[in-house]
């Protein structure tokens, strides 16, 4: 019996000894965005009632909104993929942010769903970026599109931004394909 309490001693001071020296890292977080290449369909579904309520009970008509706000003169196949990442997610941080203006009508409760699925994606991209391109600087077009955004972020109306931002989600869905199909091959 001794023997058994001296050896489980031996063996908690060796363990408490040896975990100051030997350091423990927790494994890498692992952010693979390849599972966006073929998108959920009852997340998809819900996005598409969101947007097409959206249509009905807020039409175009009733706004002074002109243009597309994530327009852009060039083509994302023609990015590195961190470029990618860093567009997506800054169509995604303004999609988001939209989703979650204070709504009273049948309106909020329709982009509940869909603003839980952009926001597990934004999270999931910006977990990519820490890990696969933490030190990544957008390129010159990059940089200059990011800048443009947020001017319009700023100048435009909420109302003008939601409806933008909401009329073109099924773009900033593809973008976000077009990511997780070319992070595989990279």
């Amino acid at each position: 019996m001794l023997h058994l309490v001296l050896t489980l001693l031996l063996a908690l001071v060796l363990q408490t000894s040896l975990g100051a020296v030997i350091p423990h890292t927790t494994p890498e977080k692992s952010c693979y965005l390849s599972k966006y290449q073929l998108l959920v369909s009852h997340e998809t579904e819900a996005v598409l009632r969101m947007r097409d309520k959206f249509m009905d009970t807020k039409p175009l008509a009733d706004r002074n909104c002109t243009g597309n706000i994530f327009h852009r003169e060039w083509n994302m196949m023609d990015l590195s993929v961190p470029d990618r990442v860093m567009v997506v997610k800054a169509e995604l941080s303004l999609t988001t942010t939209v989703l979650e203006f204070h709504d009273t009508s049948d309106f909020a409760e329709m982009r509940k769903q869909p603003l839980a699925f952009l926001t597990q994606v934004q999270n999931d991209l910006q977990c990519w970026m820490d890990t696969k391109a933490p030190l990544h600087e957008p390129s010159e077009e990059v940089s200059h599109w990011l800048n443009q955004l947020q001017n319009t972020r700023e100048m435009k109306t909420n109302s003008c931004l939601e409806a933008s931002a909401i009329r073109h989600i099924f773009e900033v869905l593809n973008d976000l394909r077009c990511v997780a199909f070319q992070e595989q091959y990279n």
